[in-house]
């Protein structure tokens, strides 16, 4: 009898360094309490890599290594969803290190729930000191990073390092837009949140699971001005091509205090980025 996992896991990188990409590996590789094909979806051909998933893979966890073309992340997730063949896929990034607990706790959340959508808790581990901007939540949204607490609530959206698939609840909605996602450098997003718009559109549930947690790393670069308003940026940029006014916080509950310093110097940024894709788009 051939292996049946429970779940299937996904990630991708597209030029991160091997001691990043394997981090996350070896946090998949230790998930507890669930047995999974982790699809290991290199844009890169890498021997160390393909070498640690034969070497770390077990009667429960197997990583599942296969080089794809180097075109996008939307492109890769779109790759998982074709390779998946369990109702369940989990995605996380390759800067990310998963709880030991992270997988069990999506499965049972998302299982009781019937979601079709399901988030985890994105918590920073910094690897340079965080500075000013980075007190503020709309600049965190930045980074991908999400703490709603510990229980499990209904949400509108989830965030793209920490989050999960029911491709039997979504149906033919399971498809992420090639045109939205990081690409050749260009920090462009949004793909998740127009999945979890079209899937709430059709009555379809999302849900955040607090006890699901991965640890987000943030390089020394990313702490950087340059960083965050490039950011910024192609933020405006994914929000005009997925249509809509100009939204740059994403986080709920509005702006607080340290949002408005952080929007004096960013705000241009993003406004630049909207008016550019309609530009191009003409």
């Amino acid at each position: 009898m051939g292996f049946a996992p429970e779940v299937t896991i996904t990630l991708t990188r597209y030029a991160e360094p091997n001691w990043l990409f394997l981090e996350t590996l070896a946090s998949l590789s230790q998930q507890a309490n669930i047995s999974a094909r982790v699809l290991v979806l290199d844009q890169q051909d890498n021997e160390e890599v393909r070498a640690f998933c034969v070497n770390n893979s077990s009667s429960a966890i197997v990583l599942d290594y296969h080089v794809i073309p180097a075109k996008s992340l939307s492109f890769a997730r779109n790759e998982a969803i074709r390779m998946c063949q369990t109702a369940l896929l989990f995605y996380i990034d390759t800067d990310a290190v998963a709880d030991p607990n992270w997988a069990r706790e999506l499965f049972v959340a998302m299982t009781q729930n019937k979601a079709a959508i399901a988030g985890g808790k994105i918590i920073p581990k910094w690897h340079k000191k965080p500075g000013l901007l980075q007190r503020s939540r709309f600049v965190l949204d930045q980074y991908s990073m999400l703490n709603l607490g510990d229980e499990t609530i209904n949400v509108k959206k989830v965030i793209g390092a920490n989050f999960a698939i029911n491709k039997e609840e979504l149906g033919g909605l399971a498809h992420f837009d090639e045109e939205l996602g990081r690409q050749n450098g260009k920090l462009l997003g949004g793909e998740e949140t127009q999945l979890c718009a079209d899937a709430r559109e059709k009555g379809l549930t999302v849900i955040y699971v607090g006890k699901a947690a991965v640890y987000h790393q943030v390089m020394p670069e990313r702490v950087t001005f340059k960083w965050i308003a490039k950011r910024i940026y192609y933020g405006g940029y994914s929000r005009a091509l997925r249509g809509g006014k100009p939204e740059p916080s994403n986080g709920g509950g509005g702006l607080a205090g340290w949002d408005y310093f952080a929007l004096i110097f960013l705000l241009p940024f993003y406004v630049f980025g909207f008016f550019r894709a309609k530009m191009d788009s003409k």
